[in-house]
Parts: structure tokens; sequence; C-alpha cells
């Protein structure tokens, strides 16, 4: 027997209507309604300050996706808490602050920006530039090291000359093509090594540049290395 009166059913619909509403609420407070704006065009460029401290990285693309009025799609797995004080810096900018801070990666897909998870991948290449960029670093403090007195040569093989240059300057290096057998006489003396390079190297009318041992992780190569930049002008 259906004891259901009128009031009674008035009351569901007034639960169901304010359901509704509430989600359709909900709905539209997501940032400038986001989720039908996927595709828009993501403008990298665009400026924003945010601070924020110890919060979920949700709270960070949350408010870079207001700024942007596009979805940014994030992985459950980039879960580590963020702390940002960024002003006037553009989203570029603040993404390669936050991503390694994280542990995460974005990525820009044509107008489509998404934030993942680092892979086993992505940190071995990560380890492996960050390896690169200290030998560079390490490498340019080199090149501007001085050279010991009484570095003199006279009609000396470049290869001699540049035989005697790596053992004091650490680095290993070899002349480029055939230039080996080229006579060099000069005083290097004091110079940096950049220096030194360069007028040895002119000094037997090279095409400006030597060849440097270049070691890469597991395995190492001969690396061009041009003295008057590429291609070598004189």
């Amino acid at each position: 027997m259906n004891t259901q009166t009128p009031s009674d059913s008035l009351r569901r619909m007034i639960r169901f209507s304010l359901f509704l509403f509430a989600v359709l609420v909900l709905s539209s407070c997501s940032p400038k309604n986001l989720a039908n704006r996927s595709s828009c065009p993501v403008d990298m460029g665009m400026r924003v300050t945010i601070d924020v401290t110890d919060v979920e990285p949700r709270v960070v693309f949350d408010q870079l996706a207001r700024e942007l009025d596009c979805a940014i799609p994030v992985s459950p797995f980039v879960w580590k808490h963020v702390t940002l004080h960024v002003e006037d810096a553009t989203v570029s900018e603040v993404l390669a602050v936050v991503c390694p801070q994280i542990g995460c990666k974005y990525i820009l897909n044509e107008t489509h920006l998404a934030i993942k998870p680092l892979t086993i991948v992505d940190e071995m290449r990560a380890k492996q530039w960050e390896e690169f960029n200290r030998m560079m670093e390490e490498r340019n403090r080199t090149f501007q090291s001085l050279l010991p007195e009484g570095m003199t040569f006279e009609d000396v093989p470049l290869s001699t000359v540049l035989e005697e240059i790596s053992k004091a300057c650490g680095l290993d290096i070899k002349p480029w093509k055939d230039e080996g057998d080229r006579k060099v006489t000069l005083d290097v003396s004091g110079m940096t090594l950049d220096e030194a390079l360069k007028a040895v190297v002119l000094f037997v009318d090279g095409e400006g540049a030597v060849l440097i041992r270049q070691e890469y992780f597991l395995h190492h190569s001969w690396g061009q290395h041009w003295l008057w930049g590429y291609p070598p002008s004189f």
C-alpha cells in the first residue's frame, strides 16, 4: 500500500532540484567553465603573480588555468606540495620553477597543456643534462685559466704545441683536420687558454678550430671547438 502524500513528493522534488542546482553551480564555478575549453590557445608568455606556501599542486595549476582561461589536466601522481613566490612571471617561467620542485613535467601539445609525472627516462635525461652542463661550466672556467710562464715555442709542429698546452690545462686537445704538421713560433706565456689557442691557430693560418676530447657519461668523443664562432670567420 502506497502511503506517499503529496507533501512527500514535493519535498523529494525540492531536494532533487536543489541537488541539480548545486551540481550546476559547482560546474560553473570551475575556472571559467574550463572543462569545455581544454583546446583553447595557451599563452605561455602571459604574466602572472603567484604567492603560495606548501599547497597542493592543483592550487597552483588552477590559478594558472584561470589566468589562461583553459583547463590544465594534472595527473593524480603529481602530489608533492608547492611553495612558490613569483611576481609578474610568465607562465613558462612559473612552470620552469614548479616542475623541478615537485618532480613533474608539462606537455604542450599544440594548444593543450597538461601536467604529468616524470618517468624514469625523464629522470635519467635530466641527470645527463645536469652532468653535461656541469662539464661545460668547468670547461668554460678552464678556457679562462692562465697558462704558465715559459710556454714558448720555436718552429714546433702544431700537434706538439697543443699537446704541451693540453698538459698545462688538463684538457685533451689536438689539431683540426690536417693542420698538425704546421710549424709554430710563438710565446703564449701567461695567456688564457682561449687566447693561446686562438693565437697558435691564427699563426699557422688554420681554419679556426681544434678538436677537444669530450667525456659523455660512459663514452667519449672528439668535439669541434671553433675559436671564432661557427661557421669560422677571420
